[in-house]
């Protein structure tokens, strides 16, 4: 059941798969580092998508800077 739901999700959201998978390529050629979160330092980070169309520009945040970002988006 959660691997039918994930494989509608991703049908559903080919852009944003398709920009992680990007990032992750782009990471393991050497094309793209991992920074610190730009607000606290953590090295922890996820990269953080404002815009899906452009897979490479990611913002690095920290888990916990991450799901405050998409509170915001969800919020407005």
């Amino acid at each position: 059941m959660l691997a039918h739901y994930f494989a509608d999700w991703r049908k559903r959201n080919r852009q944003k798969v398709n920009a992680h998978g990007r990032v992750n390529k782009a990471i393991k050629a050497g094309k793209l580092m991992k920074m610190p979160c730009e607000k606290c330092g953590s090295l922890n980070v996820h990269g953080h998508h404002d815009d899906y169309t452009k897979p490479l520009e990611v913002r690095w945040l920290c888990p916990k800077h991450h799901g405050e970002q998409h509170r915001i988006y969800k919020d407005l």
